[in-house]
C-alpha cells in the first residue's frame, strides 16, 4: 500500500457515481432480458399458449404444490403483479408453449383472476401445459431450492433446452473444458444427459457440439453439412435437366436420328403413339425402348431425390453426459420427412424453431426495452456538467460517496 492509499483507507472499498450507474445498467439489462418480452399489464390467458413468457408458481394459492406436482399452477407476469401480489412466488424464468393458469381450475373455487373480469367461472385446466419440479421450487438432480440456503459458495446453474429443468454445473459431471465454455459464455444452449439418452437422434449431431473454447469441430461439422446439402441438390438438378433434354430428343427423332412429318404431324384419324389403343407397332422399337428406359430413370431419380436425410450419423462421437451447443446449432438439424416424423413422435418439433431458444427470448426482451437507460441518462448528465461544477458536485456529494 502506498502513502496515498494509506492516507485514504476508504479508497479501495469506495464506489463512484459511474460505478453505481454501471451496476444499475446491468440490473436493467437483466430485467429486460427476463421480463422485457412479457406483458406486465394484461393476462395472457386469452392468447392461448405463449411461445415464451415469464412465469411464476404461487405457493400461497397452491400450497399442495410443495408435495404434489399435479397441484402446480403457473401464472403470467401481469397476474403475478395484480392477482398474486405479496404472495410466495417462485420465479420460473421462462417456459415454452405455456398458458396462464390464473383463471382456471388449477386454483380454488374462491379464486378469481382480477385481469379477466369477463370470466365469471373458473375455466378448465390447460391440458397442454407441462409442469416439472421447478414449480415446487426444486431444481437439478439434487432436488434442491435455488438459492440453496445450505450453500455458501456461488451456484452456476444451466437450463436444459429440452426438459427446461435447471442443473448445477458441478452436477452435470462435465469436464473442466466444458466448465470453461460456460465461464467464457461460449455456450449457447445445453442439453442434459437424460435428454440426450431419451432423444438419441441428438447424439448423431455430436460433431456440432462444443468441446473446448478453441475447438474447431463445430465449424468443420457445419461446413460438412452445408457442402453435402449443396452438392446433393446440384447433382439432382443436373440429372433431372439431362433426363428432360433426353426425352425431348427421343420424342422428336425416328430410328435414323431425323424427325419425319409422320411423327411430328398426325392426322385426326391416325391413332396417337401414346394412346392406350395404339399398337406397339406404331412406335419404332428403338424409340419405345428409349422411352421405357427414360421412364425408369425418372422414377429412380424421384426415389433418390425425395428429401434426402442430412443427419450426420456421428453417434460414435457422443460422450456420456450433458452436451453444450453454439447459438446456431439448430439450423443444422435435418428436415427431411423421416426426421420431421421423428421430431413429432418425440415431441421436440420446437428444436426447429430458432425463436424458441431462451437466448432469442432474451434478445427480444432487450430490444423491447432498448430505450435510454438510467446509466445512459446519468452519464449524459455528468458529461453536461462543467469541469469545475463537476468537482464541486462531487465534493458536495462526498465522492466517493458509497462504501461497501
Amino acid at each position: 500500500m502506498n502513502l496515498e492509499q494509506a492516507e485514504n483507507p476508504l479508497e479501495e472499498s469506495s464506489v463512484t457515481m459511474v460505478d453505481v450507474l454501471q451496476e444499475e445498467h446491468e440490473l436493467e439489462e437483466e430485467y429486460n432480458a427476463v421480463l422485457g418480452a412479457s406483458d406486465e399489464k394484461c393476462c395472457t390467458y386469452a392468447q392461448g399458449p405463449i411461445k415464451r413468457q415469464a412465469l411464476y408458481s404461487c405457493l400461497t394459492c397452491c400450497p399442495e404444490t410443495r408435495t404434489n406436482l399435479n397441484k402446480c399452477a403457473g401464472i403470467c407476469l401481469a397476474c403475478s403483479y395484480r392477482c398474486h401480489e405479496n404472495h410466495e412466488l417462485i420465479e420460473l424464468y421462462t417456459k415454452r408453449n405455456f398458458r396462464c393458469d390464473c383463471p382456471t381450475e388449477r386454483f380454488s373455487s374462491q379464486h378469481r383472476c382480477l385481469l379477466n373480469t369477463g370470466l365469471t367461472e373458473l375455466q378448465a385446466k390447460n391440458s397442454e401445459n407441462l409442469y416439472n419440479q421447478n414449480f415446487q421450487g426444486l431444481y437439478c438432480k439434487c432436488h434442491r431450492p435455488y438459492p440453496d440456503p445450505d450453500r455458501t459458495t456461488d451456484e452456476v446453474m444451466l437450463q436444459c433446452t429440452v426438459c427446461e429443468d435447471w442443473f448445477h454445473l458441478h452436477h452435470l459431471a462435465v469436464s473442466k473444458s466444458a466448465a470453461n465454455l460456460v465461464e467464457a459464455e461460449a455456450c449457447g444452449e445445453m442439453i442434459c444427459g437424460d435428454c440426450m439418452q431419451k432423444h438419441q437422434f441428438l447424439q448423431d449431431y455430436t460433431g456440432l457440439a462444443l468441446k473446448v473454447i478453441d475447438d474447431s469441430d463445430e465449424s468443420t461439422a457445419n461446413i460438412t453439412v452445408t457442402e453435402e446439402t449443396s452438392v446433393g441438390g446440384d447433382n439432382d438438378n443436373k440429372l433431372r435437366s439431362d433426363l428432360d433434354k433426353s426425352i425431348s430428343e427421343i420424342m422428336n427423332m425416328n430410328g435414323d436420328g431425323k424427325a419425319t412429318p409422320e411423327e411430328t404431324v398426325q392426322s385426326d384419324s391416325e391413332p396417337h403413339a401414346c394412346d392406350e389403343e395404339a399398337s406397339d407397332d406404331s412406335v419404332p422399337k428403338a424409340k419405345r425402348q428409349k422411352i421405357e428406359n427414360h421412364q425408369e430413370a425418372v422414377e429412380a431419380v424421384n426415389e433418390n431425390t425425395e428429401e434426402p436425410c442430412r443427419r450426420p450419423k456421428r453417434k460414435q462421437l457422443y460422450e456420456e453426459g450433458a452436451t453444450f451447443w453454439g447459438n446456431d446449432w439448430r439450423t443444422a438439424l435435418c428436415q427431411c420427412s423421416q426426421c420431421l416424423t421423428l421430431y413429432k413422435s418425440e415431441k421436440v418439433e420446437f428444436l426447429l424453431d430458432i425463436e424458441d431458444s431462451a437466448k432469442s427470448y432474451e434478445e427480444r426482451g432487450k430490444q423491447r426495452g432498448a430505450t435510454e437507460t438510467t446509466y445512459e441518462q446519468g452519464i449524459r448528465a455528468l458529461a453536461s456538467i462543467g469541469r469545475e461544477m463537476r468537482n464541486e458536485k462531487n465534493t458536495a456529494l462526498g465522492q466517493p460517496f458509497f462504501c461497501r
